[in-house]
This record gives C-alpha cells, structure tokens and sequence, in this order.
C-alpha cells in the first residue's frame, strides 16, 4: 500500500529534505509541496486522495496548526517544527507523530510507518465488513443500498465519489481509495478519477474505456494494471 502524501514548509532547506526523505520511502508518493497552508487548503479542497501531510507549525499567513483545524478529519498529519512546546497541543488534531528539527531519516521512518500501520488497520476494518453483493452509502440524509453488479463506473468529482449505474447517479462523501478498498475483484482503477467496473465495458480502443455512453481515459499510471485485467479474460 502507498501513501501520497504532501509537505507543507516555509524553510526551502526543511523542504529539501523532507522530499529526500519522501523519495527515499519505497511506500510513499509525493502528490505536492506547498511553502505557505493556504496554497495547501486550495489543493486539499480539490484533491481527495491525499492520505499524510507533513506539516510545519510555523508557516506565513494560516499557522499550520489552523490549517489542521480546517481540514477533513481522515487526513493524517505528522507535524514538523523547531519547537518543542507545540508537542501537547498538536495532539488535539488528528496527529500521527511530531517531529522534532533537524529530522533525521530514523525518526521520519518511524513516523511513517506508524502512519502505514494505522492507515492498514482501517482498510482491514472496512474489508471485514465489505458485502459480497450489495453496498450501502450515505448520499445525504439517505441511506441507499446499490448492488455491485449495477455499477458501471465510479467517477471522482472534487471531495465526492459518483456511483453511476444505469438508473441513477449516487454522489458519496468518500475518497476513490476508500472505495478501492471494498471494491470486488471485477472492479478496477483506470485513472485518478475512474474506476470501472470489467463486466460493463463495452470496447476498450485507443487508451479509451468505453461504457453508458461515456468515453473514461486510462492513465499511464493504471494502464499496466487494468490490461493485465482485461488479458485475463481475452479469448
């Protein structure tokens, strides 16, 4: 499992080494680097596939203990700082550890990997309690059961997912991995902003998933992955 994560630092020398150190960690990916939080919450707003912020307290403008304040709760935030005296009050946020400067990799590893573990329990949790053939999501005030066999795609649209099936569209306040993580087997991600469900394709031509009308892009990124899937079932 990766985690993409972003740096939030004002200190361009702190920055440096921070992406080092992300680069470095075979189970991270650097989604973003940011020098002040209010570039960072516009980013936030419009990306929901950030799992672990690595956060500086003292940043220009919003401090950065504002800033996680303000952010969705399943955000994970290691705090990065000079100082000490901000330890005790970090941990009214959701924080995963607090680092000390100057870091060093022992202890940057450490932290993420308590950031890994945590993050493996709650997909484990949300596995145990996947159903085999139905869902039920939250779409406002309404609860709604939606079978997997009706799905054709799941679409990303800002902090929302889209369940799309032939007689509706269900908008869940869900990010994409949450979904990849009880999605069937015959489910799978083409792209930062699709997955698709293998048994409703119609054709797929040119890098283009065709399905219910709509032509869904397959990225780079997932290509590997989602032709494999498709081989496997080529006669």
């Amino acid at each position: 499992m990766k985690l993409s994560c972003i740096i939030i630092e004002d200190e361009p020398k702190a920055m440096s080494l921070l992406e080092e150190y992300v680069l470095r960690t075979p189970f991270l990916q650097l989604s973003g680097q940011f020098y002040n939080a209010l570039d960072a919450l516009h980013y936030l707003n419009d990306n929901n596939e950030v799992d672990l912020i690595f956060l500086d307290i003292n940043l220009p403008e919003l401090s950065g203990m504002d800033l996680a304040k303000s952010i969705q709760p399943h955000l994970k935030i290691i705090f990065t700082t000079a100082h000490s005296d901000f330890a005790v009050k970090s941990y009214e946020v959701n924080t995963i550890d607090y680092l000390l400067k100057p870091i060093t990799y022992n202890r940057f590893f450490q932290a993420v990997l308590k950031a890994r573990s945590i993050t493996e329990k709650e997909v484990s949790l949300q596995m145990e309690h996947r159903s085999p053939s139905h869902i039920f999501v939250k779409s406002g005030r309404k609860i709604i059961q939606v079978n997997w066999e009706d799905i054709f795609y799941i679409e990303a649209v800002r902090e929302y997912i889209s369940i799309v099936t032939a007689s509706q569209k269900v908008m869940v306040y869900k990010r994409m991995a949450e979904f990849e993580a009880i999605q069937p087997e015959h489910f799978k991600r083409i792209h930062n902003s699709f997955i698709v469900n293998l048994d409703k394709i119609e054709k797929v031509e040119d890098n283009l998933v065709y399905m219910h009308g709509r032509e869904l892009p397959v990225s780079k990124s997932y290509k590997d992955a989602f032709y494999t899937a498709i081989k496997d079932r080529l006669i």
